[in-house]
């Protein structure tokens, strides 16, 4: 998970995130996935914070066709896990120094403590980015020791005693049943995540989110840029040298379902120039039945139906516009997919 949220969804310390679940909806699947590792600011400058991020291992990518950098939903949810809270012991000595992982919690754990199996005070056990160690008063660990139970607190504020005593001969590498399980305090309302890509082509910016969203590429000698003069509303797309037989592709970077949306609309302006534009909605330049639009020096507006002009492509990725026509100089402004 990206280290702005490494305190899980709770708000928790460092690390709190590591061993939450979410479920991840994507425009080819819906995954559960369990947090296991921090994805760093320093070098990422995806795991910035500028927006959630996970980076998937090989296998979840995988489940969810993904594609390299894809946007999705995300709702934390409980871990599907079975059985009861286990101790992953990754380090320990004969004097009762110990260090583990908590894994198959069903809620993140905010804090955690033990007591000797032969009774006393309860200790903290310290948190070290995702694991845990105990340093102090580690006796009841050590070789000649009685073991310990352990006392874990949830995100979410339930408090488990694990009945199970940890012992010496539990060794590193071993995992070890606590003997009781955390339970959702608070389960989630609604439906599963539902993600569609965003309805927003170009709005008052390009619609999405950083490094995924709506783009455009130009061809021929045609150029593009966003400007804030003659726009409908706000800024807009401005086309410069838009020749004849030149034009463009407004692309997103993963290809939907043509049903996910009912019609799509564009705004044009000439600045200089008019005549007819084609446009069509296109999987990776492969266009849909085209849709002519007259422009000129005052807005117009096209409204293109889906099902009625795609009846042979299931997926989309873009719309495509292309000019026939004399040269000019185009505005575009609110292009929107609609249900």
């Amino acid at each position: 998970i990206a280290e702005p949220y490494n305190g899980s969804s709770y708000g928790g310390e460092p690390g709190e995130s590591c061993g939450e679940c979410w479920e991840i909806d994507t425009i080819t699947g819906t995954q559960v996935v369990m947090v296991h590792d921090l994805c760093p600011i320093q070098g990422n400058p995806l795991c910035a914070g500028g927006h959630f991020h996970f980076d998937l291992s090989t296998e979840a990518g995988a489940v969810l066709d993904a594609g390299g950098l894809d946007e999705g939903q995300a709702r934390r949810v409980p871990c599907p896990v079975s059985g009861n809270v286990h101790a992953q012991i990754t380090d320990r000595n004969e004097w009762g120094y110990l260090r583990l992982a908590f894994v198959n919690h069903r809620i993140p754990i905010r804090s955690a403590e033990f007591r000797s199996a032969a009774g006393g005070d309860w200790l903290p056990v310290q948190r070290s980015g995702g694991a845990w160690h105990v340093d102090d008063g580690g006796d009841p660990f050590a070789s000649d020791g009685p073991g310990a139970v352990f006392r874990l607190t949830s995100a979410q504020g339930e408090i488990l005693e694990t009945p199970n005593a940890l012992t010496y001969d539990v060794t590193t590498g071993q995992s070890f049943d606590l003997g009781a399980q955390l339970t959702d305090q608070t389960p989630s309302t609604g439906g599963t995540c539902e993600f569609e890509p965003p309805a927003q082509i170009y709005g008052d910016s390009y619609g999405g989110i950083p490094e995924v969203r709506w783009a455009i590429n130009p061809w021929g000698d045609a150029t593009a840029s966003e400007t804030t003069d003659g726009c409908h509303d706000g800024s807009c797309i401005q086309v410069d040298q838009l020749g004849q037989y030149n034009g463009l592709h407004l692309y997103y970077r993963q290809p939907f379902p043509t049903a996910t949306f009912a019609t799509v609309s564009l705004r044009f302006r000439a600045l200089s120039g008019d005549g007819d534009l084609v446009v069509a909605p296109s999987l990776d330049g492969e266009r849909c039945a085209e849709t002519s639009a007259a422009v000129g020096p005052d807005w117009s507006e096209v409204t293109i139906d889906l099902a009625t002009v795609c009846p042979g492509l299931d997926h989309i990725n873009g719309v495509t516009v292309d000019n026939p026509s004399s040269s000019k100089v185009l505005l575009i402004d609110d292009a929107r997919f609609e249900h």
